[in-house]
């Protein structure tokens, strides 16, 4: 007798779920790598970092994943995926993960709701974070600061202005990004 197979087929809100959470991991990668060249407060954050440091940031079980780098005190987008990190920050699933990537909560939130995980190690990850924290600051609009950030940033004229230029160059980078 022929077993039968089953397959589960994701829901349409998952694959929604997912698409969001990738194409938010897309424009936070681009973002890194873009304010890690022009912003003070955010090469003051990863000058300490390990020398060639790669970190992941990604959803389990295989949901969307970007890789970022050290290279000489700015950070460089990788790709989608995992390139051979040092530190993985994990979501536990696409829920967990749609949250902090639609700006409804920070993530530091979501590391205290055990929404996720570090893989490597936690000294990193939590550097990790913090720098995260800074790029969303540019990435994210000005209305939803007080659901993302503990105290809301105070950004600088210059800081705006730098911030009305990723904006206006974000469709490129994530065009450009997307091939990685």
């Amino acid at each position: 007798m022929k077993q039968k197979t089953s397959t589960v087929k994701p829901t349409l809100s998952y694959r929604l779920k997912k698409t969001v959470v990738g194409i938010a991991l897309l424009a936070l990668g681009g973002t890194f790598e873009k304010v890690s060249k022009h912003s003070a407060e955010l090469k003051e954050e990863i000058k300490d970092w390990r020398k060639g440091i790669v970190i992941s940031l990604g959803v389990l079980p295989k949901g969307p994943a970007i890789s970022l780098k050290e290279e000489n005190g700015t950070i460089r987008y990788l790709g989608r995926g995992y390139k051979n990190p040092d530190v993985k920050i994990l979501f536990k699933n696409m829920d967990s993960a749609f949250i902090p990537f639609t700006a409804q909560m920070g993530s530091h939130i979501a590391f205290v709701q055990h929404r996720a995980l570090v893989h490597g190690s936690v000294v990193d990850g939590i550097k990790a974070n913090r720098a995260m924290a800074i790029v969303q600051a540019y990435l994210l609009p000005g209305i939803v600061f007080g659901k993302v950030f503990k105290v809301p940033p105070k950004l600088t004229l210059k800081q705006k202005l730098f911030k009305l230029y990723v904006y206006l160059t974000m469709g490129i980078d994530m065009a450009l990004n997307a091939a990685k």
